[in-house]
């Protein structure tokens, strides 16, 4: 059973100890993610601490790993908060900060560690953390036990739970702790959430462009075919203009939407999966109020794949620098970033569809063999992209491609459509630790890092995991 009150209770204990910590002098180092839920949920942290006066600084990383322990061992901060990781590196992280840390985290966490005071995790509150809780509604409440005014920090919640794919409650909702802090947004008019189409750029590219930009799911014969879906839009009456100038989906009246949506139906066509693909367009939609209408960080869904595109490319203080609020220089460097970051994504599923024996098929488990075409910062978005597929939307995905420390990053999915009993966090953590790697995460997503000699010891123990 949920327990927010029992979580609200170890968090007013904990910021208490971590501001006398940080007001008395001492270095507090917060250590996040480089993903969208990453980026808010260490920005949430660093931010409720700085009102405070705390010495605070923040730190992104696109892994922790033993090496990164070290490292951070060695710059000496008197204590250290985790955002986003840490949930599998629990001993290592004791042996080397001396209990000077926390982790605050929605990972799942193996069974003996779910006591450990050095954790605050989603599942130990009884919130599913694949589901209900990301990192950033559990960084948010942490932050308003810090003090109450900042509930003024709700959206960048609200964000990170949708860039994780966590709207899986009825009509693509926020449920559990995530929808507590989206109705504390929306008591204080920062978010609001209505139902509508949830085309990529519904409120700011023109109609076919937004159609065209929607990858998740992926739409064959318009994901990426804006030129198509201009001449079918065009032939359907569809009025694209208004005054010379492009409407958006958002200006559309409901029987316009719907016409959009037969059109949609009709060119995806009566292909297995299609009518599920076009029924999950239809959702709850997040506005945050205070932001620009014309911009991507007006829709809370656009505003976390900004992010994304920012951690994965290499410019997560920029990622940062939008969640404390730069809406000038940062946000211009970080559309440039999504553009590319577009563009590298489109690129790999493109080589990736030019090969065939890049993608092996085993029973229920697909395995994408991504080394050398496949950008192992863009791993998860192209495996994420796949697994709403038709052709993989019923399977289980494995992708690897090369790190740049010559190991193996892996990246998994489940399939929208798979009906199959998987936990892969699980399964990411156990198969890595029997080729001595690291794995872990979420049922329904996970990743891991191998020794690139063991890709196939690793293939093997994923294989005798997934039932066929």
């Amino acid at each position: 059973m949920a327990d927010l009150e029992g979580l609200k209770s170890r968090y007013a204990s904990l910021s208490r100890d971590v501001l006398k910590l940080a007001q008395g002098g001492r270095r507090v180092l917060v250590v996040t993610h480089i993903d969208a839920d990453g980026l808010c949920s260490g920005s949430t942290v660093f931010e409720s601490l700085k009102r405070k006066g705390a010495n605070v600084a923040l730190r992104t990383l696109p892994d922790l790993d033993p090496k990164a322990i070290l490292a951070l061992e060695a710059q000496k901060y008197d204590f250290h908060i985790f955002t986003d990781l840490g949930s599998t590196l629990l001993d290592a992280l004791e042996a080397a900060l001396d209990g000077r840390f926390v982790v605050i985290d929605h990972h799942q966490l193996a069974p003996q560690d779910l006591d450990r005071r050095s954790v605050v995790n989603a599942w130990t509150f009884g919130y599913d953390g694949g589901r209900e809780a990301c990192s950033s509604s559990m960084a948010y409440f942490f932050a308003t036990a810090t003090d109450p005014s900042n509930q003024d920090l709700a959206p960048l919640a609200v964000v990170g739970a949708l860039a994780d794919r966590q709207d899986s409650g009825q009509g693509r909702s926020l449920t559990g702790l995530n929808r507590a802090a989206l109705e504390e947004a929306q008591s204080l008019g920062l978010v609001s959430a209505s139902k509508d189409l949830m085309f990529t750029g519904r409120q700011t590219r023109p109609i076919h462009e937004a159609v065209a930009l929607t990858s998740t799911p992926f739409l064959r014969g318009l994901t990426g075919n804006k030129d198509a879906v201009l001449a079918a839009l065009h032939h359907s009456g569809l009025v694209l203009k208004d005054g010379g100038i492009w409407r958006t989906i958002s200006s559309l009246a409901p029987d316009e939407k719907m016409k959009l949506t037969e059109v949609v139906a009709s060119m995806a066509g009566q292909a297995e999966g299609a009518t599920d693909a076009i029924a999950s367009l239809v959702g709850e939609v997040y506005n945050l109020e205070l932001e620009d209408p014309f911009t991507p960080l007006r829709d809370a869904r656009e505003f976390g794949t900004l992010l994304n595109s920012c951690g994965r490319m290499g410019a997560a203080g920029t990622g940062v620098s939008i969640c404390l609020g730069d809406r000038n220089e940062a946000l211009k460097s970080a559309m440039k970033v999504l553009s590319e970051y577009r563009t590298g994504i489109n690129r790999a599923l493109e080589s990736l569809a030019s090969d065939a024996a890049r993608t092996e098929t085993r029973g229920s488990l697909v395995l994408v063999k991504g080394e050398g075409v496949v950008d192992e910062r863009l791993l998860g978005p192209v495996i994420s992209i796949l697994s709403s597929t038709q052709a993989y939307r019923n399977k289980v995905i494995v992708g690897f491609a090369t790190s740049r420390e010559s190991d193996l990053k892996v990246s998994s999915r489940v399939g929208d459509a798979y009906s199959g009993d998987v936990d892969l966090g699980l399964l990411m953590r156990e198969s890595a630790e029997s080729v001595s790697g690291v794995g872990g995460g979420h049922a329904m997503a996970a990743g891991a890092k191998i020794p690139s000699s063991m890709a196939e010891a690793f293939s093997k123990a994923v294989l005798e995991r997934v039932p066929a």
